[in-house]
C-alpha cells in the first residue's frame, strides 16, 4: 500500500524519518497493490515502476491515478469507491470513506480469519464511518492512526500556533475506533534541502506525544511506535510487535530529532536552491514574463471579462505584492493594484505602502510549477504567502475586524487560469512517467 521506496521523493523536497532503506527487490510476489490517493508521499511514481505488474491494484476513482498506472504497465486496475467492500478467497478489503473534500482517497481495512487491521491514512473518519467498520468487524486488533497535523500553516503567514483541534481530532478518532493496538502512522517524512529550516516549525506533534495523550485519555489501548522495518502480527485478539524484523525495510537512524517543534527558532530567509542549475539570466526573464505577460495578462482580461476572482480583488481595491527570490540572494519586486478602472503593474523596489497580500517566491520554483517540472507539494518549500486584507463590520458601539478570504492571485493564476492549467495535474503526472522512461 502507497509504496515509497527511495529518498529523497516529493520531486526531492522531502526524506524519510526516520531515515531508512527498502530494499524492492527482496518484495515477495506481490497479490495487491493499494493506492489511497494521489499526493505525492502516497503516489510515488518511481516507486510503483518497481513493483511486478502481475498484480491486481486497488485505487480511488481518480482518472489520473488509473492513467499513470496503465502507462506503468499494470493490467489489472480496479477503481473503487468507498465503504464498497471487496471480498475473495477468505478476506476483505474495505475501503473507508474520507471526510477531506478536495482529493480522492480512503483508508483501508483488511480483515479475515485472524484479525482486523486498519490504515487510516491521511483521512479524516466521520462518526458514521466508524460506526460502520465497527457494525462489519468488531473491534480492530491494529490501527495505523493519523497523528502528525503538520501545520503547514506557516508557509502562509508564519502560524506557529499549535494544531489544538486537529488534535483533539486525531485523539478522538482513535478512542472512537478502540482498537487493540494504536500505532502512529501516516507521516514518515521531514524536509530535505535548503527546506530542511522549515522542520522545526511544520512537526508539532511527535509520535511520543500522540501517544502519552492518548494513554491519558484510555490506558484500555495498547500502544506501540512502529519504525521502517518494524513487523506486526495479528492473530485474532493477540498483536506482536517485532521491531526491525523486516528484510524489505531497515532503519537507519531514528533521526525525528530533526523534526522537534521549536518555532521560536528564527525563521528560516527564503533562498533559492536552483537545484536544476538554471542560468541567472534564464530564471530573471522567464520569470518576468510569467509575471508580466502570464498573471498580469491574466488579471487585465480578467477585469474586461468581470472575472469573480479579480472582479473581488478590484472591489477591495487590494494592492498585491510578488517578490521573486533569485539564487544568489537578489530580488525582483512586482505588485498590481487594483483599482476601479483596472490593475496597474508596478515593479522596481518594494512599494511604501504595505501589500494587501503578497507571495514570497524563489525564482526556479516558480518557473519549474509554471511549466510543469515540478507540483505545489515542492513548491511550496520555497514559497511564502501572507494576507493583511480585511474588513470592517460595525454593530453598535461594537467594531468587527474580519478577515476576507480572496485566494492568492498567483496561486489561482498557476492553478485555474494560466494557459493548459485545465490540464496541468495530467501533464505533470505525464512529466513524472517520462523522466523515469515509462512515456514517450
Amino acid at each position: 500500500m502507497d509504496p515509497v521506496f527511495g529518498d529523497p521523493f516529493e520531486e526531492g523536497a522531502v526524506t524519510s524519518c526516520p531515515r531508512r532503506v527498502v530494499y524492492p527487490e527482496r518484495l515477495p510476489p506481490i497479490d495487491i497493490l493499494i493506492v489511497s490517493h494521489r499526493h505525492p508521499d502516497h503516489f510515488d511514481i518511481p516507486s510503483l515502476a518497481r513493483v511486478r505488474r502481475d498484480c491486481d491494484v486497488i485505487c480511488p476513482a481518480d482518472p489520473l491515478i488509473a492513467h499513470a498506472l496503465r502507462q506503468l504497465g499494470f493490467e489489472r486496475i480496479h477503481p473503487v469507491h468507498p465503504m464498497a467492500p471487496i471480498s475473495s478467497g477468505g478476506f476483505e478489503l474495505y475501503p473507508t470513506k474520507s471526510e477531506v473534500r478536495s482529493v480522492r482517497e480512503f483508508g483501508m481495512v483488511f480483515a479475515d480469519r485472524s484479525g482486523v487491521f486498519w490504515n487510516q491514512v491521511d483521512s479524516f473518519l466521520a462518526a458514521e464511518t466508524i460506526a460502520a467498520v465497527a457494525d462489519r468487524f468488531g473491534r480492530a486488533a491494529l490501527l495505523l492512526a493519523m497523528y502528525a497535523s503538520q501545520t503547514f500553516d506557516f508557509l502562509e503567514d508564519r502560524s506557529t500556533r499549535f494544531p489544538f483541534a486537529i488534535h483533539g481530532q486525531n485523539l478522538e478518532t482513535v478512542q472512537r475506533i478502540r482498537p487493540r493496538v494504536a500505532v502512529p502512522g501516516s507521516a514518515g517524512f521531514r524536509f530535505a534541502g535548503e527546506a530542511a529550516a522549515l522542520n522545526p516549525f511544520l512537526f508539532p506533534i511527535s509520535r511520543e506525544r500522540f501517544l502519552a495523550d492518548l494513554q491519558s485519555l484510555d490506558a484500555d489501548i495498547r500502544t506501540e511506535i512502529a519504525n521502517p522495518g518494524d513487523v506486526f502480527v495479528i492473530d485474532r485478539e493477540s498483536v506482536e510487535h517485532y521491531p526491525a524484523a523486516s528484510e524489505v525495510a531497515t532503519m537507519m537512524e531514528d533521526d525525528t530529532h530533526l523534526i522537534r517543534f521549536d518555532p521560536a527558532q528564527p525563521v528560516p530567509a527564503l533562498r533559492d536552491p536552483n537545484v536544476d542549475g538554471y542560468a541567472l539570466d534564464v530564471l530573471s526573464q522567464s520569470c518576468d514574463h510569467i509575471v508580466s505577460c502570464g498573471l498580469f495578462g491574466y488579471t487585465r482580461h480578467g477585469h474586461a471579462t468581470e472575472d469573480r476572482v479579480i472582479k473581488a480583488y478590484r472591489e477591495h481595491q487590494t494592492r498585491y505584492a510578488i517578490e521573486i527570490v533569485f539564487p544568489q540572494g537578489a530580488a525582483a519586486h512586482y505588485w498590481i493594484e487594483f483599482t476601479a478602472h483596472g490593475p496597474h503593474l508596478r515593479t522596481g523596489t518594494p512599494a511604501a505602502e504595505p501589500a494587501d497580500m503578497a507571495h514570497h517566491i524563489a525564482a526556479s520554483a516558480l518557473l519549474d510549477w509554471v511549466e510543469l517540472r515540478k507540483s505545489y507539494f515542492y513548491t511550496r518549500a520555497y514559497s511564502r504567502r501572507h494576507s493583511i486584507l480585511y474588513r470592517l463590520d460595525r454593530q453598535d458601539a461594537h467594531v468587527h475586524v474580519v478577515p476576507y478570504g480572496l485566494p492568492d492571485l498567483l496561486m489561482h493564476y498557476v492553478l485555474n487560469a494560466a494557459e493548459g492549467s485545465e490540464l496541468a495535474a495530467k501533464r505533470l503526472v505525464d512529466h513524472q512517467l517520462r523522466s523515469i522512461g515509462a512515456l514517450h
